[in-house]
Parts: structure tokens; sequence; C-alpha cells
């Protein structure tokens, strides 16, 4: 992935992908908890949050944000630190996964999702190539200081990574 526009276009295909996922599952099929970790809708409120917390970062005016303070990671290098990070880290997802039993309907998981996407990919819209290199939005768990560029890379990844396992509950 070479630039923002590239970013934008797999993380609409992705998240358009995973928008269909939808419907393979009825209100039963997300509610349950094949792993320890999330069900269906547990990590779709996941996702849901974590586009929105993209489209809330990128969505910042520039006077909020800190110039970064490093070069921008490739999406190969991003992927491969969060891929080992997240070795290192297996509970992580736990940490975040809802302690109460929640019920779920798809109606409202896919509505949230929608508007989630929808904020996002605006967001990300706005951004100019070469401003993406010089402002930190946020600090993640794993990967530490994120710029702009980053964020919108991290976001593709993670979104992909969420795809293939919402897929396979979806097959269940």
């Amino acid at each position: 992935m070479e630039n923002l526009s590239a970013a934008h276009q797999a993380l609409a295909e992705t998240l358009a992908a995973v928008d269909q996922l939808f419907n393979l599952v009825d209100d039963e099929k997300i509610n349950f908890k094949p792993t320890e970790k999330w069900s269906f809708g547990e990590e779709m409120v996941h996702l849901t949050l974590s586009t929105n917390g993209t489209a809330m970062l990128l969505s910042s005016p520039e006077e909020r944000l800190i110039p970064s303070d490093h070069p921008s990671r490739t999406y190969e290098e991003i992927g491969a630190e969060y891929r080992e990070k997240l070795a290192l880290n297996p509970t992580i997802g736990q940490s975040i996964a809802d302690k109460e039993a929640k019920t779920y309907t798809v109606e409202g998981l896919q509505a949230n999702f929608a508007a989630a996407t929808q904020a996002a990919l605006q967001s990300l819209s706005n951004w100019e190539e070469a401003k993406s290199d010089l402002w930190m939005v946020w600090k993640h768990p794993l990967l530490g200081k994120m710029n702009a560029r980053e964020m919108v890379y991290f976001t593709v990844y993670h979104s992909r990574h969420h795809l293939s396992t919402l897929s396979t509950k979806a097959s269940m």
C-alpha cells in the first residue's frame, strides 16, 4: 500500500466485505460465543468502536495535534509489528471483551457499523497525502505513537484481521 488513496480504497472494500457478513448471521449466531474471547457481536462492537475511533482521530483539526516525531512505518511494517506484539500479548482482547453477557441484534450492530464506516471513510477523504506523515494522532496500546498515515494503515490491517475472524464465526 503506497499512499492514502490506495488505503482508502482498501479500507472501503474491507469494510464493505465485513458488512456483507451480516447476511450470513442471525441474532442467535451473533450472540454465540465459540471461544473464551469474543462472540461475533462482541467482535463487531470492537471493530465498530475502533473504526469510530479512527474517524474521530482523523477528524481532529491540526491545531489539536502534535507534530510526528518519527518517520512513517509502511503498511507491511505496521502489520508485522502488530502480529508480533499481539502474539506477545495474547490476552489483550479478553481485557476488552464484555464482562457481562450482552445480547446484540443484527439490525443494531449493522446500523452502528454502517455509521462508523461512513464516518471513517469521510474523515480519511479529508486528509492530504503530504500532511499524513506530519501529525501524531494516537498512541496505540501495542504499536505506540502513530501518525495519520500509520493510523490509516493500521485501520486497514486491523479491519482485514477482523474480517478474517468474523468470516470464520459467520460460517460456523
